[in-house]
């Protein structure tokens, strides 16, 4: 299992802060930035990933995230 780190920033300020978040795979690593973009209510807040190097490996807007993962409406 692989450990990462998760930032989340709205400009300047940090709102949010993960380390050592473990994780079985790179896919799991998407349920996790979806779960924090519903979470994430800062306007123009920003998604940083970063892997156990250090290295990012993720960098999007909360917007984005929250735009791609959209359930679709039921149909009634």
């Amino acid at each position: 299992m692989a450990l990462y780190s998760f930032e989340v920033s709205s400009g300047p300020l940090i709102v949010a802060r993960q380390n050592g978040v473990e994780l079985a795979d790179r896919s799991a690593l998407w349920d996790h930035v979806a779960e924090l973009a519903r979470q994430t209510k800062e306007p123009g807040a920003r998604l940083i990933v970063r892997d156990e190097a250090g290295e990012t490996i993720v960098s999007i807007g909360l917007w984005t995230v929250r735009n791609l993962v959209r359930k679709p409406e039921r149909a009634a």
